[in-house]
């Protein structure tokens, strides 16, 4: 339990460190690069990320099954799952070098009314560069998946913090001396690959991971690939909401809308992390409390604490981001960007009730229940599609990120819902009833914060009325929103950095 709870405030620590890092590299990357050619890293990366669809949702399924055979304790099997995954990975790796230089050779063609020529050489070797960081990353990952299995969420957390620091300051140092887009590229790649080969080293020395290729099971491995089947489709729904409407945009329009665009996924992005911090966490967890018998009442109060918890978090950086967002965007990365808070507010109004809750999507996981989130997931997102290239035609950025949000409702959260409470047994009205009464205190203060602040222009700085709303939610939350036994672990944990502190003392 010790690394699950030093894993999720190094998890925050993360998210904290890439909200930091991007408050200062972002902008700065921005004026160094320009509008237009931050558009087109944007867009770049959006194609490239299609890569790790490659995958197939196998990453995810080393995770559960390893960790459902810990609690089994057959090493011959376990080493024979590494062996099989590296074999897969290690093909995978293979094609994804193929379609790499299927899509280098696309790129001229796909782009040749919105990208300059000029910026289609540099686009293809981006490419390349970033295909070849796929290729090698996914044999690697194998055993940054083992480690989650066994719960090593300091290490990964801590190698999470290396990459988001490492990164900027070196691509920052390159720009000056002269780099650009490509050097950019490179960079990444070599800090990523390097981390993950610094795991495969810590998974073999600490762990004492063993591999052997001895073929597993027909039917055990036909559950495997059945699972992450179902995994590889719900990551391509994924990809069709976060990546393809820049893609679209980059097409139809130009660089500099997907700049906009890219900005305002930057911060949902940072609003995903914020809930996957503490959820991805208790797959391991989970994955074992599922194979118990009568499981359902540990699963609903684990589902219900987690939930309030990243309700909590969510709700002030959303809040705050709904009062504040519009002036930091201009200030931050200039008013060519404001278009950004608007595509923000639009997508996060369905995304928070989904994200709030994505603990059930471990516990889907965890019991092999994803078919009908892949199929409801993957039926919204080509809708989402197929209804947003007329749209862009008449409404651009906002048109798309409307279209979205409408099928992120339908899909991640009202179908979702009814599926957790009638197959899962998940209480999802008692969960609601929860919710709903400690959102309305919420709601009373931003709406009472945004009448200070807008209608009587209230006039203080920004990073004053942010620290000021900070304490008030606070102390809203406290008083109105957390529920006796939130109450008492506060005053517990209270008590243990006390008692902490005296040890030290004395």
């Amino acid at each position: 339990m010790n690394q699950i709870r030093m894993g999720a405030i190094l998890s925050y620590i993360s998210i904290f460190l890439t909200f930091a890092v991007g408050l200062i590299y972002t902008p700065i990357l921005i004026r160094l690069l320009g509008q237009t050619d931050y558009g087109l890293y944007s867009l770049i990366l959006a194609i490239a990320s299609y890569l790790s669809l490659l995958d197939l949702g196998v990453g995810n399924a080393i995770v559960r099954y390893i960790a459902r055979n810990r609690s089994i304790g057959d090493s011959k099997k376990e080493s024979d799952l590494i062996g099989q995954f590296l074999i897969f990975f290690s093909i995978i790796g293979f094609l994804t070098m193929v379609l790499g230089m299927i899509i280098y050779m696309m790129v001229p063609d796909i782009f040749k009314n919105s990208i300059d020529t000029s910026d289609i050489n540099t686009a293809q070797i981006m490419v390349l560069v970033l295909s070849l960081n796929f290729a090698l990353s996914f044999p690697l990952n194998v055993y940054s998946a083992v480690l989650q299995a066994y719960e090593k969420f300091i290490f990964l957390r801590l190698s999470s913090i290396v990459r988001i620091l490492l990164v900027p300051i070196l691509t920052l140092f390159t720009l000056q001396v002269g780099g650009h887009l490509i050097t950019m590229t490179v960079i990444t790649s070599l800090v990523n690959i390097s981390i993950l080969v610094i795991g495969y080293i810590y998974a073999k020395r600490y762990i004492g991971i063993r591999v052997t290729f001895s073929p597993i099971e027909k039917n055990f491995k036909k559950e495997i690939f059945s699972y992450a089947f179902l995994i590889f489709l719900t990551s391509i729904a994924d990809k069709i909401y976060w990546q393809t409407d820049q893609v679209l945009l980059g097409i139809m329009e130009n660089s500099n809308i997907v700049a906009i665009y890219a900005v305002a996924i930057q911060f949902i992005m940072i609003f995903m992390s914020l809930s996957t911090a503490i959820s991805s966490l208790f797959l391991p967890k989970i994955s074992q409390i599922v194979t118990e018998k009568n499981h359902t009442t540990q699963v609903n109060d684990l589902f219900l604490k987690i939930s309030r918890v990243q309700f909590f978090i969510i709700a002030l950086a959303f809040s705050g981001f709904i009062l504040f967002g519009r002036e930091f965007i201009i200030l931050w990365a200039g008013k060519s960007f404001e278009t950004a808070y608007a595509i923000v507010v639009i997508l996060m109004i369905p995304f928070f009730f989904d994200l709030i809750q994505n603990t059930g999507i471990v516990i889907l996981q965890a019991r092999g229940l994803y078919m009908f989130r892949t199929i409801s997931l993957l039926a919204c997102s080509l809708l989402n599609i197929i209804v947003s290239i007329p749209v862009i035609n008449y409404y651009g950025s906002i048109g798309t990120a409307i279209v979205t949000a409408f099928f992120v409702a339908l899909g991640n959260v009202l179908l979702l819902n009814f599926y957790y409470h009638i197959k899962i047994g998940l209480n999802m009205k008692l969960y609601w009833l929860s919710i709903t009464k400690s959102l309305i205190p919420i709601i009373v203060l931003i709406f009472i914060t945004y009448i200070i602040r807008f209608k009587f222009e209230f006039a203080t700085s920004l990073i004053v009325a942010i620290s000021t709303y900070l304490v008030f939610y606070t102390l809203i939350v406290y008083i109105f929103c957390l529920n006796l036994h939130e109450r008492n672990s506060l005053r517990n944990i209270k008590i243990r950095l006390k008692e902490s502190k005296w040890r030290k003392r004395y």
